[in-house]
């Protein structure tokens, strides 16, 4: 398969990764229920992922953009996108470690307390933040030199959609664990999160 074959196959994925984000923050906007949680008896996909998975397609798509020689809007982009990325779920992931609440996780819509498998209203699960993380990070590798960075893309996309993958088992065999619910300590990874996430590693290892 050609370069400019992975990337057109990198960018459909973000194009689904995008819509697919729009779509849930619609839900929460309306507080359409099918539109959060595939199922009533699965955790919602939260506010502030939703956001990010918009944010994480435009980072992919802009990293195409970056490799067939497009670099200087698409270094803005990605440089304002991976930050926003970085600061949300960077704040999340340490209020998550220290067990402190900055009112992050409301600050947009609020979740009513007691949702499915779900420890901290608004709050997505660790390993969707770490994600999230790691595709910033793709990012700003990207906009760094190109000779080197594939690699590295690869690495972190095979990661993202190994995460993903085994929350998408979990689902399938019906384990909790594998998807990521500690009760008490970790809420679960939501079912269209996890595959949103499969899509985002394919797009980075065609990178």
């Amino acid at each position: 398969m050609t370069a400019e074959k992975k990337r057109k196959i990198a960018r459909v994925l973000s194009f689904i990764v995008i819509i697919a984000g729009v779509t849930v923050i619609i839900g929460w906007i309306f507080n359409i229920e099918i539109l959060k949680s595939i199922s009533p008896s699965w955790v919602s996909m939260k506010f502030d992922t939703a956001i990010s998975f918009l944010l994480s397609g435009i980072v992919i798509y802009s990293i195409t953009k970056v490799q067939e020689g497009e670099f200087d809007k698409a270094q803005i982009i990605i440089s304002i996108t991976s930050l926003i990325i970085i600061l949300l779920m960077g704040i999340l992931f340490f209020s998550t470690l220290f067990r402190i609440h900055t009112g992050l996780e409301n600050l947009f819509i609020s979740e009513t307390a007691g949702g499915v498998k779900t420890v901290v209203p608004g709050r997505p699960s660790i390993p969707t933040m770490i994600n999230f993380i790691l595709i910033a990070v793709s990012g700003i590798l990207s906009i760094g030199n190109l000779e080197k960075v594939h690699k590295k893309l690869k690495i972190i996309g095979i990661t993202i959609g190994i995460i993903g993958a085994l929350a998408v088992i979990g689902y399938i065999i019906n384990i909790s664990f594998l998807y990521y619910y500690i009760k008490g300590v970790n809420s679960a990874m939501a079912c269209h999160t996890a595959i949103l996430f499969v899509l985002l590693g394919i797009g980075l290892i065609c990178l």
